[in-house]
């Protein structure tokens, strides 16, 4: 069987912690490499790890001094063994038949496997199942990269990090940067589907469970400032990379018009 390695970055989520690890203990894949990486909590995250280490041999455990999210991240890659990787975050959950499903979706075809998500709004006390509407594949004469700029201006479920099944391979040749605190993870996807060979499969099914609003007051704040997506922006012009094709600028403008409205929408909220 092939080994997946789950990557989790812990940073005093003492709250939610146990529910997220006991949702991967419990996945139905079980030839898993569980990796968590403490970056530096002050809180109890560092004893609950410690403490479900010594239950279960899949799990690896590496403290450090607080890094931030990306090296943490990181960390957990040089550590992974894997033949597929996923990440996960310490306050999210995951559906017991995550892996599987992710795992039965890569083909020799496939780059990268994603699934839906369920958002579960913590302050309202409500949930949603989102982005479950099947996206169509890449025309014959369409680039990948035209392709994939589609994919960021119609729909959510690529600009995370998590909710996806990397290979490993390509994964640890890779690092998130940690010069940037806002969108570091959109970054990382897209590097890695610039090494990928295939495209994009699908899971059209409410797997990961994001928890919205155990987001801290500095990952906040950097969503309201417009220079974090301008230099977003910038980012992705030169992933692009130059003479750009007229179907690759188009999708390009429409990407930066949904970050606008995007940027709008957090302000309101943050009022």
């Amino acid at each position: 069987m092939q080994k997946v390695s789950i990557i989790i970055p812990i940073y005093n989520s003492e709250k939610y912690l146990k529910t997220c690890l006991d949702s991967v203990l419990n996945q139905s894949y079980r030839n898993l490499e569980i990796i968590l990486i403490d970056d530096g909590s002050t809180d109890g995250s560092a004893k609950i790890i410690d403490d479900y280490a010594k239950t279960d041999p899949r799990i690896i455990i590496h403290h450090q001094k607080n890094s931030g999210q990306s090296s943490a991240r990181n960390k957990g890659l040089k550590l992974s063994t894997g033949d597929y990787i996923s990440f996960i975050d310490s306050d999210d959950e995951i559906a017991p038949d995550f892996i599987e499903s992710l795992l039965n979706a890569f083909t020799s075809r496939t780059s990268l496997s994603v699934c839906s998500l369920k958002y579960n709004r913590l302050k309202l006390k409500t949930s949603e199942n989102v982005y479950l509407n099947p996206l169509r594949s890449r025309k014959k004469t369409e680039s990948k990269k035209a392709y994939l700029l589609y994919l960021l201006a119609v729909d959510g479920r690529m600009y995370s990090s998590v909710n996806k099944l990397y290979d490993g391979k390509i994964a640890r040749t890779l690092s998130f940067d940690k010069t940037l605190n806002f969108a570091e993870d959109t970054k990382f996807v897209l590097d890695y589907l610039s090494k990928a060979d295939g495209d994009p499969s699908f899971v059209l099914k409410p797997l990961y469970f994001y928890n919205f609003g155990t987001e801290t007051s500095t990952i906040k704040k950097t969503a309201i400032l417009w220079k974090n997506w301008e230099t977003s922006y910038k980012n992705l012009k030169n992933w692009l990379g130059k003479n750009p094709t007229p179907k690759e600028k188009f999708w390009l403008h429409t990407v930066h018009l949904r970050w606008r409205i995007s940027y709008l929408r957090s302000k309101r909220r943050a009022r």
